[in-house]
């Protein structure tokens, strides 16, 4: 019987550590970023050398919750190719934009905060792009 119980348990971890885990399914190469907060607001600035598929930055904020609802204004360019920006809304739904090489891009949108923090999702539109720079401004609201 403790064993049974002891192979329950250990699944129910598994499953329940592969639902939290993020949608990433890309990488990045030669990246960096620097966030600061203060109170309720905060913001970072990164850049990824090359951006391949789907990766999402964790931007994290001390306190925040899955109740929190943030407003986030990102802003992109991009050396080569096309990237599109995303953020989950409270709702579920998915704000984005993209930007291209001499097009920025700017997104301004509700997030939904989740446990210390929210994500926003890089996509490489065509699998891969160069020269990928970010600044991410929030504020819980």
């Amino acid at each position: 019987m403790k064993k049974a119980l002891w192979t329950l348990v250990l699944v129910t971890l598994i499953l329940a550590l592969v639902a939290c885990e993020g949608g990433t399914s890309g990488s990045v190469v030669g990246s960096s970023e620097s966030c600061s907060q203060r109170g309720d607001s905060g913001n970072c600035q990164g850049r990824y050398r090359t951006l391949r598929g789907s990766y999402g930055a964790d931007i994290e904020h001390e306190g925040m919750s899955s109740f929190d609802t943030v407003k986030v204004q990102v802003e992109v360019t991009v050396e080569s190719g096309n990237v599109n920006v995303s953020i989950e809304t409270p709702d579920g739904e998915h704000s984005s934009v993209t930007a291209a090489p001499g097009a920025p891009g700017t997104l301004v949108g509700l997030a939904a905060g989740e446990m210390d923090g929210f994500e926003v999702r890089f996509e490489a539109v065509d699998g891969e792009a160069s020269g990928v720079s970010y600044t991410v401004v929030y504020e819980l609201q």
